[in-house]
Protein backbone atom coordinates (compact mmCIF):
# COMPACT_ATOMS: atom_id res chain seq x y z
CA UNK A 1 0.00 0.00 0.00
CA UNK A 2 1.72 3.41 -1.06
CA UNK A 3 1.25 5.91 2.13
CA UNK A 4 0.49 9.27 0.54
CA UNK A 5 -2.07 7.34 -1.41
CA UNK A 6 -3.72 5.71 1.38
CA UNK A 7 -3.21 9.49 3.21
CA UNK A 8 -5.63 11.16 0.35
CA UNK A 9 -7.72 8.63 0.65
CA UNK A 10 -8.08 9.11 4.60
CA UNK A 11 -8.39 13.03 4.14
CA UNK A 12 -10.96 12.22 1.18
CA UNK A 13 -13.20 10.11 3.26
CA UNK A 14 -12.97 12.65 5.93
CA UNK A 15 -13.48 15.89 3.60
CA UNK A 16 -16.66 14.06 1.74
CA UNK A 17 -18.19 12.69 4.87
CA UNK A 18 -18.46 8.87 3.34
CA UNK A 19 -16.57 5.89 1.92
CA UNK A 20 -19.15 6.23 -1.16
CA UNK A 21 -18.39 10.23 -1.69
CA UNK A 22 -14.60 9.40 -1.43
CA UNK A 23 -14.55 7.10 -4.01
CA UNK A 24 -16.51 9.07 -6.57
CA UNK A 25 -14.25 11.92 -5.74
CA UNK A 26 -11.06 9.51 -6.44
CA UNK A 27 -12.73 7.66 -9.12
CA UNK A 28 -11.76 4.12 -7.40
CA UNK A 29 -14.58 1.76 -6.32
CA UNK A 30 -16.24 2.30 -2.74
CA UNK A 31 -15.05 -1.13 -1.82
CA UNK A 32 -10.95 0.11 -2.46
CA UNK A 33 -11.58 2.89 -0.56
CA UNK A 34 -12.84 1.20 2.39
CA UNK A 35 -10.07 -1.69 1.85
CA UNK A 36 -7.49 1.16 2.03
CA UNK A 37 -8.40 2.48 4.85
CA UNK A 38 -8.64 -0.69 6.89
CA UNK A 39 -5.43 -1.81 5.41
CA UNK A 40 -4.30 1.82 7.30
CA UNK A 41 -5.95 1.42 10.47
CA UNK A 42 -4.12 -2.32 10.33
CA UNK A 43 -1.01 -0.72 9.98
CA UNK A 44 -1.11 1.77 12.41
CA UNK A 45 -2.80 -0.37 15.18
CA UNK A 46 -5.50 2.48 15.33
CA UNK A 47 -9.11 2.73 14.94
CA UNK A 48 -9.23 5.88 12.45
CA UNK A 49 -12.82 6.23 12.12
CA UNK A 50 -16.18 5.09 13.64
CA UNK A 51 -19.04 3.59 11.39
CA UNK A 52 -22.34 3.90 11.75
CA UNK A 53 -25.67 3.78 9.50
CA UNK A 54 -25.41 7.28 10.67
CA UNK A 55 -22.16 7.77 8.65
CA UNK A 56 -18.55 8.35 10.12
CA UNK A 57 -17.01 10.12 13.13
CA UNK A 58 -13.33 10.37 13.11
CA UNK A 59 -11.78 9.35 16.64
CA UNK A 60 -9.19 11.05 18.71
CA UNK A 61 -6.12 8.88 16.71
CA UNK A 62 -8.18 9.78 13.63
CA UNK A 63 -8.27 13.73 13.82
CA UNK A 64 -5.05 13.87 14.59
CA UNK A 65 -3.78 11.79 11.93
CA UNK A 66 -6.03 13.79 9.69
CA UNK A 67 -4.50 16.78 10.36
CA UNK A 68 -0.89 15.21 9.96
CA UNK A 69 -1.80 13.60 6.60
CA UNK A 70 -3.58 16.96 5.61
CA UNK A 71 0.18 18.55 5.97
CA UNK A 72 2.00 15.79 4.55
CA UNK A 73 -0.11 15.93 0.92
CA UNK A 74 -0.27 19.88 0.82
Amino acid sequence: MDRLAAMETFVSVLEAGSFSAAARRLNLGQPAVSKTIAQLEQRLGVRLLLRSTRGLTPTEAGTAYYERAKRAIE
